[in-house]
């Protein structure tokens, strides 16, 4: 049995970091792995600036054997805000799996929320719905399972799309002035969601600002009706910035089926964008699909595909039209240990 020394994650850690996560990938059916634009320390802390990590080193074993992050925030239920802590990036080196190290690691993470926040807080992460093994695993800390929530694929379009709805509808980037609206908007739509992050001013201008990178990586745009009435807003996530996709190795059914539906570049390397905090006013869901459909055309010369979340009860699943595709439909489920139930009545929000 090895043993694992764990310890804190270190700005150092990043070139361990990145070879320990190519390593992983290279094990699973489909060989993807990840690049990083920049050192992955401080890609990580860039994307979520509240992030800490946990990794593990093993006597006699080069490098790391294991690693995980978790990041703090605020989230809402019922109309009420708590503390919380996300958990992401779990992973173990494959000749040291089955020893016991993910369940340290997980451990590592819940206590260093607990000592942060204790039982007032809550946890949460995001799994594939078909990942059982770490649905299993998540079912010993968490208090219940929500979900799912659907993730949307498109690609992005060179063609600039037709008007869906209103054809005076204009798309364009945030202003100083219209910060309040949009708060305001946020607030309204996601009254009936548990799980989002409060919406501010302060907090969007902080998503908005430059990172240590020396870039921003966060955008928003806002579509705006005839009478200058903003009636719908996105957040875009470059996370192609940040990092890439590159696939490796896949089946050829697999391949032949992501050229067809278009979401497997030429080159085999995804570059996405992320949406997050997307909204619409009562009755403009045609809002919230220009948007989809516009930053899908405006991003198209950097990324080659663009991803919306969205609970399948919520009228963003309209927004967020790819038409027909032969694409796979992936789920995610969110295992969360909260001081109250969450009613699973009510809508889920979910971010990475």
């Amino acid at each position: 049995m090895t043993e694992f020394e764990l310890r804190p994650m270190e700005p150092a850690d990043g070139p361990a970091l990145d070879a320990l996560m190519r390593h992983e990938a290279q094990t699973t059916a489909v060989a993807m792995t990840t690049h990083y634009q920049h050192d992955v320390y401080r890609a990580l802390i860039a994307q979520h600036p509240t992030l800490l990590g946990v990794v593990a080193e093993a006597p006699g074993l080069e490098g790391l054997v294991g690693m995980a992050t978790v990041f703090l925030g605020e989230v809402t239920i019922g109309g009420r805000v708590y503390p919380s802590a996300h958990l992401e990036n779990l992973k173990v080196r494959e000749d040291v799996r089955r020893q016991g190290l993910g369940s340290r690691l997980a451990a590592w993470r819940i206590a260093e929320a607990d000592r942060r926040f204790g039982a007032d807080g809550v946890v949460t992460a995001g799994i594939e719905a078909s990942n059982a093994a770490s649905l299993a695993t998540a079912s010993r800390w968490s208090t219940q399972l929500l979900g799912p929530v659907r993730l949307v694929i498109g690609r992005t379009l060179s063609k600039r799309p037709g008007n869906v709805g209103d054809a005076q509808l204009e798309v364009r980037p945030l202003e100083d002035g219209d910060v309040d609206a949009v708060v305001d908007g946020l607030r309204a739509f996601y009254a009936d969601h548990d799980m989002v992050p409060p919406p501010t001013a302060a907090d969007l201008a902080a998503a908005l600002a430059p990172t240590p990178l020396g870039e921003s990586i966060r955008q928003y745009r806002v579509a705006v009706a005839r009478d200058g009435t903003i009636v719908g807003g996105a957040g875009v996530t470059e996370r192609f910035k940040l990092m890439v996709d590159h696939i490796d190795r896949m089946p050829l059914p697999i391949a032949v089926l992501g050229r067809i539906s278009g979401l497997l570049p030429a080159d085999r390397i995804i570059r996405s964008a992320e949406l997050h905090l997307v909204w619409h006013a009562p009755g403009r869901v045609d809002a919230a699909r220009r948007l989809w459909d516009a930053i899908r055309h405006e991003w198209h010369d950097r990324a080659t595909n663009v991803v919306g979340l969205a609970d399948p009860r919520s009228s963003l699943t309209e927004a967020f039209h790819v038409g027909r595709s032969f694409a796979p439909r992936i789920e995610l489920m969110a295992p969360v240990r909260s001081p109250i139930p969450v009613d699973g009545g009510r809508l889920l929000y979910m971010w990475r």
